[in-house]
């Protein structure tokens, strides 16, 4: 089961093709912090997040599947659908 989630980008620093972002997700009102790379120019853009070894150790306790978590993040920022 996928939660409802949030996602702020509290930091981005970009280069000609290749990006950092870095930022906080929240699931069922807790605050996650993730790392991600954004990339982009051919195909569109594209980023990939990670979510911290603790964050994804919390979220596998509540029943949540990180990695799942961490495409929604992607989508979420890819569609601009962030804080």
């Amino acid at each position: 089961m996928m939660p409802e989630i949030k996602v702020r980008v509290e930091s981005a620093s970009m280069g000609d093709i290749v990006g950092t972002i870095k930022g906080i997700v929240t699931v069922d009102g807790r605050n996650y912090r993730f790392v991600g790379t954004a990339f982009g120019r051919y195909g569109g853009q594209n980023v990939s997040v990670r979510l911290s070894p603790q964050a994804k150790k919390q979220l596998k306790i509540k029943g949540y599947d990180a990695e799942e978590i961490e495409i929604a993040i992607q989508e979420k920022i890819v569609r601009g659908n962030f804080m």
